[in-house]
């Protein structure tokens, strides 16, 4: 028992000692304000709303007429002369598609859509 004690009075201690480890040095890194500063910023979305309503006729086949809500009025008059002969909803969603717009959801015949940045908006 007495071997035993010295044992683990002599080893005990130098197997503690062994395992710390040194403090880091934070001076070398940066501090977390730097870190959350140079954390990439959420890009800005541009939103828009498309309205279509169905104008059935006895005589023709069914046309579509659509609504533009966006950010700006130049950019809804120019979006609204670009898709005058478009007929179905299929060519403009494809239309906006190609533009770089992206079909976010669908409600009772609302068509929401964002698009990535509000510089390259054609």
């Amino acid at each position: 028992m007495k071997n035993i004690l010295i044992f683990l009075i002599i080893f005990l201690p130098m197997t503690l000692l062994a395992q710390t480890k040194p403090m880091p040095n934070n001076s070398k890194d940066k501090t977390t304000k730097d870190k959350v500063l140079n954390e990439k910023k959420p890009a800005p979305y541009a939103y828009m709303v498309m309205n279509v309503t169905e104008n059935i006729s006895k005589k023709n086949s069914p046309r579509f007429s659509f609504k533009f809500r966006s950010f700006s009025v130049k950019h809804t008059n120019r979006l609204n002369k670009s898709i005058e002969g478009k007929g179905s909803v299929i060519e403009v969603i494809n239309l906006l598609g190609q533009r770089g717009w992206e079909l976010v959801a669908v409600d009772n015949g609302s068509y929401f859509f964002k698009h990535r940045s509000i510089d390259r908006i054609k």
